[in-house]
């Protein structure tokens, strides 16, 4: 029996199909880029300094999806968390997050995901197989606390 190969174009898809049926994520595949992406709303994204992020991640009682980009000059590390109410969306917690750095994606914000043909994104320490992700308040309070 042959083995059938996948073209880049179908791994693609492939992964994001994945990512839709294992891991709940609402994912569309931009075809001018093959990448797969991910728009916030019923799942939140903060984004932060790796070397920050790494501390953060480590003190998170189970971090869940954690995404690692390493295309801009100094790496970041996105965690996904689940839907973010309001009130973290507020001038204080906003206050306090910009002064560690953070960055808390807005609703309707695209996060690209790790896929096949984007060498500069990957999941730490693995690719997610379950539709986990913290809260976005346990998120917050521990990067608040690792400041």
């Amino acid at each position: 029996m042959k083995s059938m190969r996948l073209l880049p174009v179908d791994k693609v898809v492939h992964r994001a199909t994945i990512y839709r049926n294992s891991c709940g994520f609402d994912v569309f595949v931009r075809e001018s880029t093959s990448q797969i992406v991910l728009r916030v709303g019923t799942v939140g994204a903060i984004e932060l300094a790796s070397a920050f992020g790494q501390r953060v991640v480590a003190a998170l009682p189970w971090p869940g999806p954690v995404i690692v980009r390493s295309d801009t000059r100094q790496p970041l590390l996105t965690i996904l968390t689940g839907p973010v109410p309001a009130h973290l969306r507020g001038g204080a917690t906003f206050a306090a997050l910009s002064s560690t750095g953070a960055v808390l994606a807005a609703e309707g914000d695209e996060v690209l995901l790790p896929s096949p043909r984007d060498p500069a994104r990957r999941w730490l320490p693995h690719e997610p197989l379950d539709p986990y992700r913290p809260s976005a308040e346990v998120v917050v309070s521990t990067i608040l606390a690792c400041r």
